[in-house]
């Protein structure tokens, strides 16, 4: 040996159950951090690949500027790429129409195509000259077109325009539902048929200028420059708000919210790694007390002993990080694999194996920096102990004991046990603030899940993928259609709706209107989950029965008759129950009364459909939903919801996926380091407990005492931890969800009970193990034992 730090070795091999638990306590530390934020970049990477399907990737845009200006933008360096994107009929009423559908016209740049949107172009190219255009591939399929066909657009104004075909787009989510054909043109060619407009401004055409930045330059700096440069207001201006908030590069309120709540929960992270491994070497350096003051008997300096102690707890890093990244890595793959399965329409591009960069470096750079915090406070302790340490060999020859342990009504195993726990305050505190931060984390993390369902709503049961609708409202879709697409293979299931608009109505001496609504089987099933006061079996077998969905009037409950005037004849209907929700968003003042097809037919005289809805299989295959398509003809509105279901559920399973993943973890860390940190305290007294069963403890009262020192840790890391987490839950909850939504926020009752539940089970996990080691130990091995 030639130098003293060389003992870090030696020492290392001597007492290789407490290098394994300190190691443990850096590996879990890493595995957290690198998870949290591996699953952060993993977030914001699928939420970009979305942002990019949905938005575009397209950072600013700006409204009401000349030619000339947008060519001094586009010329900046910062410019990637910019297009100007007008569009005429996108509300369907201006009479643009396409093989008797609504076409949706729009202008703009081959860049808009190609750089701005993702994904955009299936077949062909951007036109190169005015007369040809590109079309939806839904017209494709519909109209049996191909590159080079020539279309006819009809105009409100009864002239006509030919196109050549130069290829297709991607069909996006707002055709596909209204059943409606989008046609893109060069810019100059749809400022040629712009109605009332000769020479204008780019404005007077509905044009924007679209802007892509690169992701290098500070966006939100180089957007006010160019605001300064052109004097340009703020409602000239707007943001692709989500994009710029996941890059991090967004100046709106709402995000920086969000930015300052990440903060808070890294800090957070942060110091639950120290906390965990500062508690792991504490305990370390208080069961090797007879080691470190015989290094102070052959010489060695305070100092000395400080930079072994930290050189040791270094020398744990390199298999902890590792571990604790390969781990965090492993985890990180299911979850992309998991999000690939679920949503493969966003998140096909997401890679199976992928690395995340700021996971690895966040777990490295939390690693050293926590251990070299953690590991300051034990060193000073360790180099802190006197030469006469080493003749005892006792801890607690720091702490001496002034007068007897005895707490009245308290029996004495128990009252030692507190005592263990309280007898050296740092190590007090430095557990009771291990087990407070996890309660802190877990509480801090629950407020994402409040955040995700506001800003998130999933797919109702009853939210269909296809629906056949009738034009006008009417009852005119034969049940014989219904009974033709239901045979299809691809179609899961198939259900029909009667409405019957605005039918004025009498109840408890009030005149009202409601849209009357049929159900069926499925319909009925669906609306058990929303029952609010009374029956749904009544509403669907019984006659002239039905239900109501809550408004705020409130005018009609479970019980009430309600007489319905339809035509000349006046009709009594019973409301057997009470919904809470339901498919349909009537006028405001109008009311719902849902009830059977067969009391709707009596009522109303009417027997087909207004509209029909299929849920589709899994894997139902495209060929089958054209054949649907054909079947309905062009009669009705055949309203594809597919595409935006698809953003739904993948915006859905992706933020779920993070956030529970999140608390999970936080959930699993919780119980590692309880169990973790209570077996290091137990190994540190096991003189200690040698010498109580040498004067006569039971087994059974050591065991108390183990308890009895857990639970004062518990009790008190739990009045703390729930105390500060209620804080920081109520100011992240203002952050995340008042500020932008005005609910106002209420004790978290559920997660409180949740946490303290899994802090319980730690706690009878961490004292199982210690117990059954002592019970297995003679009272000379235990008294021996290091």
């Amino acid at each position: 040996m030639k130098s003293y730090l060389d003992l870090v070795t030696i020492s290392s091999r001597v007492h290789k159950r407490q290098k394994r638990m300190s190691v443990f306590c850096i590996v879990l530390s890493v595995f957290l951090v690198a998870v949290i934020f591996g699953m952060a970049d993993m977030f914001i990477r699928s939420q970009i690949m979305q942002a990019h399907k949905e938005d575009g990737n397209w950072h600013a845009a700006f409204k009401s500027i000349s030619e000339d200006e947008a060519k001094l933008i586009s010329a900046r360096p910062e410019v990637i790429a910019s297009s100007w994107y007008g569009v005429l009929n996108y509300g369907g009423d201006q009479g643009y129409t396409l093989s008797g559908k609504n076409a949706i016209i729009c202008g703009s740049e081959e860049s808009w195509t190609t750089q701005m949107q993702s994904g955009f172009i299936e077949e062909g190219v951007f036109p190169q000259k005015d007369n040809e255009a590109m079309i939806t591939k839904s017209a494709k399929t519909m109209l049996g077109l191909q590159i080079g066909d020539q279309i006819t657009v009809d105009t409100p104004a009864g002239t006509s325009l030919q196109f050549t075909v130069s290829g297709f787009l991607k069909n996006a989510a707002k055709t596909m539902e209204e059943d409606s054909y989008g046609i893109f043109l060069t810019t100059n060619e749809f400022r040629s048929i712009y109605p009332g407009v000769t020479d204008g401004e780019p404005a007077d055409y509905n044009s924007i200028y679209y802007v892509q930045f690169s992701t290098h330059c500070n966006i939100k700096k180089t957007i006010n420059d160019i605001k300064s440069q052109f004097g340009l207001s703020d409602k000239q201006i707007s943001e692709n708000t989500k994009l710029l908030g996941l890059l991090g590069q967004s100046g709106n309120s709402f995000m920086l919210q969000i930015y300052g709540s990440a903060a808070v929960l890294f800090l957070l992270v942060l110091l639950a790694g120290i906390m965990m491994i500062a508690s792991s070497l504490n305990s370390d350096v208080a069961q090797r007390t007879e080691f470190f003051g015989m290094l102070r008997c052959i010489g060695a300096t305070p100092k000395q002993v400080m930079r072994l102690v930290i050189k040791e707890a270094l020398g744990w890093c390199k298999p902890g990080i590792l571990l604790g990244i390969s781990m965090g890595m492993v985890v990180i793959w299911v979850l992309c694999a998991m999000l690939r399965y679920l949503s493969p329409e966003y998140f096909a591009g997401m890679p199976v194996f992928g690395i995340s960069l700021p996971g690895i470096f966040a777990g490295i750079c939390v690693g050293v920096l926590t251990v070299l915090l953690a590991a300051r406070s034990p060193a000073k302790r360790a180099a802190g102990v006197s030469p006469l340490a080493a003749v005892s060999g006792n801890a607690n020859d720091l702490c001496p004991v002034r007068s007897a342990i005895r707490i009245p009504f308290i029996k004495i195993e128990t009252s030692l046990g507190i005592h263990h726990a309280k007898s050296s305050k740092k190590n007090f505190v430095l557990m009771a603030a291990s087990f407070s931060l996890s309660i802190i984390l877990f509480l801090a993390f629950s407020v994402t899940i409040d955040f995700m369902h506001h800003t998130l709503t999933p797919l109702k049961p009853w939210t269909p993928d296809l629906s056949i609708i009738s034009p006008d409202n009417s009852c005119s879709i034969s049940s014989t259609l219904l009974e033709k697409v239901r045979k299809n293979p691809v179609v899961k299931r198939a259900y029909g709706r009667m409405f019957a608009y605005n039918v004025p109505v009498s109840v408890n001496g009030k005149e009202k209107m409601v849209d009357l609504i049929s159900y069926e089987e499925n319909q009925f099933q669906w609306a058990k989950n929303y029952l609010l006061a009374g029956f749904i079996d009544e509403g669907e077998r019984g006659g002239n029965t039905g239900l109501v969905v809550f408004d705020r009037q409130n005018s009609t409950q479970a019980g009430d008759t309600v007489t319905l005037h339809i035509g000349n004849n006046s009709q009594d209907i019973i409301i057997t129950g009470l919904l809470s929700s339901s498919p349909f968003n009537s006028a405001p003042g109008v009311g719902t009364i849902i009830c059977s097809e067969n009391t709707f037919r009596k009522l109303t005289g009417q027997t087909d459909y207004t509209i029909i809805d299929l849920q589709l299989s899994k894997n139902a295959a495209e060929s089958g939903v054209d054949e649907i398509h054909r079947i309905a003809g062009t009669e009705f509105i055949f309203s594809d919801k597919r595409s935006g279901n698809r953003s739904v559920t993948g915006s859905y399973y992706s933020f779920g996926l993070f956030i529970y993943g999140f608390m999970i973890l936080i959930a699993l860390i919780t119980i590692f380091n309880i169990v973790n940190s209570i077996a290091m305290s137990v190994l540190a007294r096991m003189k200690q407990y040698g010498a109580f069963r040498a004067i006569g403890l039971s087994n059974r009262q050591l065991i108390k005492m183990i308890i009895a020192e857990a639970l004062t840790y518990a009790v008190t890391g739990s009045f703390c931890g729930v105390i500060v987490g209620l804080l920081l839950n109520k100011f992240l909850y203002a952050k995340l969800v008042t500020f932008h939504w005005g609910e106002q926020w209420n004790i978290p009752f559920a997660e409180i009970t949740i946490i303290i539940a899994v802090v319980i089970l730690s706690v009878i996990l961490a004292v199982h193990g210690p117990a059954k080691r002592i019970s297995n130990m003679s009272i000379l091995d235990t008294i021996s034992a290091q």
